[in-house]
């Protein structure tokens, strides 16, 4: 897997925070950093999805049915 350095400028007082939550978590802060940033990229994902889901069914003349309908398809096979 390729990987990108970043530099990345936090308020002390979060990183703080997130540091000692990253130690009690037995975990490196990149790897805590990592996770909360794929949870977060999840969730942004599982938004996407419902907003095209609601969409379908508000306005079925101006919805974009195949987009509707490779979300579901991302969903059921996210979920196997």
């Amino acid at each position: 897997m390729n990987k990108k350095a970043l530099t990345l400028r936090l308020p002390y007082d979060l990183y703080e925070e997130s540091k000692k939550i990253a130690e009690k978590k037995g975990k490196s802060y990149t790897a805590f950093i990592l996770e909360i940033l794929k949870e977060k990229l999840k969730d942004e994902k599982k938004k996407s999805l419902f907003d095209a889901f609601t969409l379908v069914a508000k306005d079925r003349e101006e919805t974009d049915v195949e987009y509707a309908f490779e979300s579901q398809r991302e969903v059921v096979v996210e979920n196997d």
